[in-house]
């Protein structure tokens, strides 16, 4: 089984899960369903052996799960349509919390492992970014012409902004980016204005987009790779 954790509110998420056999959306709603079981730690003397959950209102066990594709970044205020307007800032930061201890339970099976500071990957400062794939940064004095790409595995997409396709360098210098920094799915903020001859990097958002087919398709083959075609075709 393939797990999409995601927004309701992402229509890539749905559009990704619709027709991929084996594969299920897990979203902020779930966790509000009786269920939920983690896995005893190896001191803990209580708690059941195989963790349990909840996704796209079905049980799993977490030995069942192949893999994990994060498109959360963390659970906002805004997707807890049915708690109470006062409480929804809190509830979204004990589902946050919880979610990253249980993808941490999941280990190895994240596309992406999480971070301190997202359910889908590195968080890191933009000049890191930029150092890892030998780019500038933006200046914030300056007027940007954003394009945004997604990178899934060693492919670049562009899912938002206007202007030419990423080129062979740029396409390049992402991969090897991501690579890096262990994230092969991740969604990048470049700036293409200036006639420079490599576009300035602007931001690694803290969650991937998949808002677009090929994006899509190339995440499952992702996913494909890692797990094998019997789950993930």
């Amino acid at each position: 089984m393939i797990l999409v954790l995601a927004s309701e509110r992402d229509p890539g998420a749905a559009a990704l899960v619709a027709g991929w056999a084996g594969a299920r959306l897990l979203t902020p709603a779930d966790l509000s369903l009786p269920g939920w079981e983690l896995a005893a730690g190896p001191s803990s003397g209580t708690g059941p052996s195989v963790g349990r959950g909840i996704a796209d209102g079905e049980p799993f066990t977490d030995d069942g799960v192949r893999c994990v594709v994060s498109l959360l970044a963390g659970v906002e205020a805004g997707d807890l349509a049915w708690i109470a307007e006062e409480h929804r800032t809190y509830v979204a930061g004990e589902m946050t919390a919880f979610l990253g201890h249980w993808l941490e339970t999941i280990g190895e099976r994240c596309l992406v492992a999480p971070s301190h500071a997202s359910l889908a990957g590195p968080c890191l400062p933009t000049s890191v970014w930029a150092a890892s794939a030998g780019l500038a940064m933006t200046d914030d004095e300056e007027p940007v012409t954003p394009v945004v790409v997604t990178v899934v595995g060693g492919e670049v997409f562009r899912v938002a902004g206007e202007g030419p396709a990423p080129s062979a360098e740029l396409r390049r210098r992402l991969v090897r980016m991501a690579i890096t920094r262990a994230a092969p799915l991740l969604t990048v903020v470049v700036d293409l204005g200036g006639g420079r001859a490599l576009p300035r990097l602007h931001a690694v958002l803290p969650a991937p987009l998949a808002r677009t087919a090929p994006v899509r398709a190339a995440i499952r083959t992702q996913v494909r790779r890692v797990v094998g075609t019997e789950v993930a075709s």
